[in-house]
């Protein structure tokens, strides 16, 4: 066993996944290597199942956990159907839409579901050039399951905004963000630290037995709860600063890097 650690959570776009968002031949070894060695491994994304290709799926461990939404849906290993499932409110969603477009009627929104991305005019087409399902249209969702709401301000993402607009929705949704260019607002209890403890608490693990690795805002929570927290060298600096470990950078396998640390940690 990899120094008593038993579970590995991993983020996946710039974590797992290089700069081009192709899963490195030496990180997928790697996680083989860690299962081999006895840990769990969990894939934490902020991405819907259907924006994760299946070469990438192909390069991860089927025994591997798979969290979206940041935390929104959980899969346990082989399932087909979420095992946690958390989506909005449809008053509590129409109430957050609505705040964000009186406080920032120059912001643009998204709305992820459980089946495709609803996004409003103005949504920068550049962002939404990979999603899948993409539906363009006018006016605040509310007859289908919200799993995300995305708002764009046109500006860069600082841990000062998200704190701000946290206070400015209250706490019906929590908010973060994975890349630079838009906030993510989820349901209650979503976040990759709730979800880390999920799936610890689904292994029957402490959460000292976990170790974790992220490179975003969204990251933070997971990387200071779990018992070991890594980072690769490209993540938010507010992430390095919350990390116990530093990493090569996610285009020099940062993950591969960490999994032969840990193993080497246990003597294996």
């Amino acid at each position: 066993m990899a120094d008593g650690y038993r579970l590995l959570a991993c983020d996946l776009d710039g974590t797992l996944l290089d700069s081009d968002g192709v899963l490195p031949g030496a990180v997928s070894d790697a996680l083989g290597r860690a299962v081999a060695a006895g840990l769990t491994v969990a894939v934490i994304t902020a991405r819907p199942p259907r924006d994760v290709p299946a070469a990438i799926r192909t390069g991860i461990p089927p025994s591997a956990y798979w969290a979206h939404g940041n935390g929104a849906l959980v899969f346990r290993p082989g399932e087909r159907r979420p095992s946690r499932k958390l989506v909005f409110d449809p008053g509590v969603q129409h109430r957050i839409a609505t705040v964000l477009e009186e406080a920032h009627p120059d912001w643009a929104l998204a709305f992820d579901l459980l089946d495709g991305t609803i996004v409003q005019p103005g949504f920068p087409e550049e962002l939404a050039r990979h999603w899948n399902g993409v539906e363009r249209r006018r006016g605040v969702v509310s007859a289908r399951p919200v799993v995300k709401l995305l708002a764009c301000p046109f500006a860069v993402i600082s841990t000062q905004l998200v704190v701000a607009v946290q206070k400015l929705v209250g706490l019906d949704a929590e908010v973060t963000a994975s890349g630079p260019h838009f906030l993510e607002l989820g349901p209650r209890g979503t976040g990759k630290h709730g979800v880390l403890a999920w799936i610890a608490a689904d292994l029957g693990l402490d959460l000292a037995q976990t170790a974790a690795v992220g490179d975003g805002l969204n990251d933070r929570g997971m990387l200071r709860l779990a018992g070991l927290g890594a980072a690769p060298a490209n993540a938010h600096e507010a992430v390095r600063s919350a990390a116990d470990r530093l990493l090569p950078s996610n285009d020099d396998d940062a993950v591969a890097h960490l999994v032969d640390q840990l193993l080497c940690q246990g003597g294996s």
